[in-house]
């Protein structure tokens, strides 16, 4: 099956859920997918991510993703990592909507605006 490229403000994550099932399913990965597997593979991906900045300044990493070819490597790799926390999603039946706002919503109380964390609770 064929996937209609759709933008962020016309899918849903529920969309994206199944069409990532849907894949696997197809391919007969799922018996591979174990959350330790699963776990594994998103370290691994973002591993990718970070390969493509792990010799430069922030402010160069930033002018490096002004070029389409790495735009377009880097992402990649942010599907993958995303295509892999959905196939977790699935197979845990977390819902992710709910977890992402309540990690939120958990954040804001531990994080009010103005916070700063102090070099003590960086280094840690």
């Amino acid at each position: 099956m064929k996937t209609k490229l759709q933008p962020d403000t016309q899918t849903t994550v529920d969309s994206l859920r199944k069409e990532v099932r849907e894949f696997m399913q197809e391919r007969n990965w799922e018996r591979y997918h174990s959350p330790k597997n699963l776990s594994m593979s998103i370290a691994i991906e973002a591993a990718e991510i970070m390969e493509h900045f792990q010799w430069y300044t922030s402010e160069e990493s930033r002018k490096l993703v002004e070029d389409e070819q790495i735009w377009a490597q880097v992402t990649d790799e942010v599907a993958d990592v995303l295509i892999y926390c959905l196939t977790l999603a699935n197979q845990l039946n977390m819902d992710i909507s709910t977890a992402v706002t309540s990690k939120l919503e958990r954040s804001r109380s531990r994080y009010p605006i103005g916070y700063m964390p102090t070099k003590s609770e960086t280094s840690s």
